[in-house]
């Protein structure tokens, strides 16, 4: 029996999962709320005023299962909303998004499971600054313990340099997200973004991606959103089965935990040299490892999702050879991004060199599509040798102030195949 379907999030990742949802013979119509103007085709358009409103239209229009895409609906539990009208979700509930909303529930989370992190102190008060930053022998990363997009993460270059950016989160940098601050241990190794649906009873992994936050090459300059993504991604024998062990004993907290929801945990991992340990927890996809993801995904996504909303499980396929993502941004950000200006060339290029593009930031303005965000563009393609087709796609792709990392998927040359997992 074919199903409704509505998505909510207006970026590359919800037209990411648009798309691939749109290709489903499970599907009967698909309703988009928030889509922006690069993908509203995929499906009906939904305008809302609140969550409330949202249910209702949904069910009206016999729309059985919503696709929640970005943090902030999750974390002001838009999912609790759908259940009353019973709505089945892809989704946390207001309780358990509180895993990304707040950096230190997360990290009490794991405390209380055993599930390997770094080492951290909460602080709350600049008084607290100096007795927490003397806790650690090099200079710790410091995190906004709320959502702050994507960019409050800050790595200090020295403890001096730590203390007075203490004082500018704690002073409002990211407004009410950095009121509270977690100081944690820096981690040296490589970082992996292993992304996993949750059904209420297990945990179901899709493949691990890598993606590249710095806004330059070289992981150079700010912290941003993600610049670019590749999957599948290699890891040794030895990370593989720490891996396993922690996504076993994920699974086994959230049961003890009786987490009751069905949605998307995505863990942001470190390869250290004696384990895998937990960064952070993202409950959505990540934007942009969606991307490569949906593009190098084998089997149908709403079958994936419609058994885990039951409580099932289905079979995940993948293609062969790599998918790679790479952002076209826009000058200014992540800080003051460039809006306004004309894009060209889009058909063109895909086109020309069989690549995808999903719309991130982007509006129509008159006759033409024009930047209107930090990230405007996603440039995919999976299969083999895709790098090249897509860096010349991001060169014919035209738009003012346009710029993008051209390093994303070096990694992935040097470690090209991937060691899978069991769950």
């Amino acid at each position: 029996m074919k199903i409704n379907v509505l998505t909510v999030g207006p970026g590359g990742r919800e037209n990411a999962l648009a798309w691939k949802i749109s290709q489903s013979p499970l599907l009967d119509k698909l309703y988009l709320a928030g889509a922006n103007d690069g993908f509203k085709n995929l499906g009906e358009v939904t305008d809302y005023a609140d969550y409330d409103e949202l249910a209702r239209i949904a069910k009206a229009k016999n729309i059985e299962l919503a696709v929640i895409g970005p943090e902030l609906p999750l974390s002001q539990g838009i999912v609790d909303v759908f259940a009353k009208y019973g709505i089945k979700c892809i989704g946390a509930t207001q309780k358990w998004a509180k895993l990304e909303s707040s950096k230190a529930f997360a990290k009490e989370f794991m405390q209380k499971h055993n599930i390997p992190t770094a080492k951290y102190e909460l602080v709350s008060d600049v008084s607290q600054i100096d007795d927490a930053l003397a806790r650690f022998s090099v200079p710790p990363v410091l995190k906004a313990d709320g959502l702050a997009a994507g960019k409050g993460v800050y790595l200090p270059t020295d403890f001096a340099d730590a203390r007075d950016m203490l004082k500018d989160f704690l002073g409002g940098k990211y407004g009410e997200a950095s009121k509270s601050v977690v100081v944690e241990e820096f981690l040296e190794g490589d970082e992996l973004s292993v992304i996993s649906i949750f059904n209420g009873k297990t945990i179901q992994t899709f493949i691990p991606a890598r993606d590249y936050k710095r806004l330059k090459d070289n992981n150079e300059g700010p912290n941003t959103g993600g610049m670019g993504s590749y999957c599948p991604v290699k890891i040794s024998e030895f990370h593989r089965n720490k891996l396993e062990e922690y996504l076993v004993r994920l699974e086994r907290a959230l049961l003890d935990e009786q987490a009751d929801f069905c949605g998307i945990i995505y863990s942001g991992l470190m390869l250290t040299k004696d384990d895998v340990k937990v960064l952070e927890y993202n409950m959505r996809f990540g934007d942009p490892e969606t991307q490569s993801l949906m593009m190098h995904l084998k089997s149908d996504l709403l079958e994936i999702f419609i058994n885990a909303a039951n409580g099932k499980t289905a079979g995940i396929e993948w293609n062969e050879g790599t998918s790679m993502c790479v952002v076209l941004a826009s000058e200014g950000y992540p800080e003051n991004p460039r809006k306004g200006s004309v894009i060209r060339n889009i058909e063109a290029a895909e086109k020309e060199y069989g690549v995808k593009v999903f719309y991130s930031g982007v509006k129509c303005s008159g006759e033409n599509l024009v930047s209107n965000g930090g990230r405007v563009l996603c440039v995919c393609k999976s299969g083999h040798n895709v790098k090249e087709d897509i860096y010349k796609a991001c060169e014919k792709i035209d738009f003012c102030g346009k710029i993008f990392r051209t390093d994303i998927g070096e990694k992935n040359e040097r470690i090209a195949d991937y060691c899978g997992l069991k769950k």
